[in-house]
């Protein structure tokens, strides 16, 4: 599985997608237990972009279902790393 990126740095790369796109929020306060919703209060349009910026990025095929329950960067870097998994199919 060359090439693909580490769960690591999918990470990384979440964290840093939500610290550029909520704005307000210092990268030194995001781990990947943070929950954006009750931690930073982000709801609506900052989490909507959040959530367009990781599909687009990740190429990511998630549900509204799948996102429903979503609340902390952790679930969301799950949810990256098992699709990718899928699609993968090695």
């Amino acid at each position: 599985m060359e090439g693909s990126p580490t769960r690591t740095e999918i990470s990384e790369k979440v964290i840093q997608l939500f610290v550029d796109i909520i704005g307000f929020v210092d990268r030194s306060q995001v781990t990947e237990q943070t929950d954006f919703i009750h931690d930073f209060k982000i709801i609506d349009d900052d989490l909507t972009c959040f959530v367009m910026q990781i599909k687009w990025q990740f190429n990511l095929q998630a549900t509204q279902e799948d996102w429903d329950h979503i609340t902390t960067i952790k679930q969301i870097v799950d949810l990256i790393v098992e699709r990718s998994n899928l699609q993968c199919g090695h």
